[in-house]
């Protein structure tokens, strides 16, 4: 799909939203792994894991151990900046 452009960089990105109550403003927390669009590879059995390899890697997200996988990922990101949040926020 992607033949017809030299540059096939990607942003794997997931966006985490908090609201205290419905009278506080929403706290946005994202997470952002950089990496290439690359030809299927891996198991197909998780959305677009096959396609997506970080940047730094050369396995792809469904490659790649699950262990591995969470500790870059995305979501992990975003999560533990929500994380950080909280625990910042009983200090």
């Amino acid at each position: 799909m992607l033949d017809g452009w030299e540059d096939k960089g990607a942003k794997a990105v997931c966006t985490v939203t908090y609201v205290e109550d419905c009278n506080s403003e929403p706290i946005i927390f994202q997470g952002i792994t950089d990496g290439d669009i690359v030809f299927p590879r891996g198991p197909r059995d998780f959305g677009w894991d096959p396609i997506f390899q970080p940047k730094g890697y050369n396995l792809t997200y469904a490659e790649l151990p699950k262990d591995e996988k969470n500790k870059i990922s995305h979501r992990y990101r975003a999560l533990a900046k929500m994380t950080e949040y909280f625990v910042n926020k009983k200090e």
